[in-house]
Formats: C-alpha cells, sequence, structure tokens
C-alpha cells in the first residue's frame, strides 16, 4: 500500500508512506520523513489501510518541510 505526494513543482506523483512485506514481514517505510525510516509494524490489511488513510495529510505536510 502506498501513499503518494503530488509535487506542485514538478507535478510529479513522489511515494511518501509505504506498508509492504518486501523484507519477509511486514513494515511501515516513512519516505516523508528526510532520514526515511523503516518501522515494523503487526497491523492486519484493514488496520494499514484505515492507519494510511487517516494519516496521509501529516504525511504530506512532513514531506513538504523536509523535501519542499
Amino acid at each position: 500500500m502506498n501513499v503518494y505526494y503530488e509535487d506542485p513543482d514538478t507535478e510529479e506523483n513522489v511515494e511518501i508512506a509505504r506498508v509492504d512485506t518486501d523484507h519477509d514481514s511486514p513494515h511501515f517505510d516513512q519516505l516523508h520523513r528526510r532520514d526515511q525510516p523503516k518501522k515494523d509494524v503487526d497491523w492486519s490489511y484493514g488496520e494499514a489501510i484505515e492507519r494510511l488513510t487517516e494519516n496521509w495529510r501529516a504525511y504530506a505536510e512532513t514531506y513538504e518541510e523536509n523535501h519542499g
């Protein structure tokens, strides 16, 4: 699952948050943060959708602050 931010300068979609299992366990890639940490999570599919949906605006604001 991914969250994208539309960069107003480039008009490109930039991935700013992701929940996946690419490294054998569920984790949250916090791409909106400058240090882009990966956090292991124990979220169900539904919970991951809920968390990303509820927090997308905060991720976009953090991305703007760190990369804008």
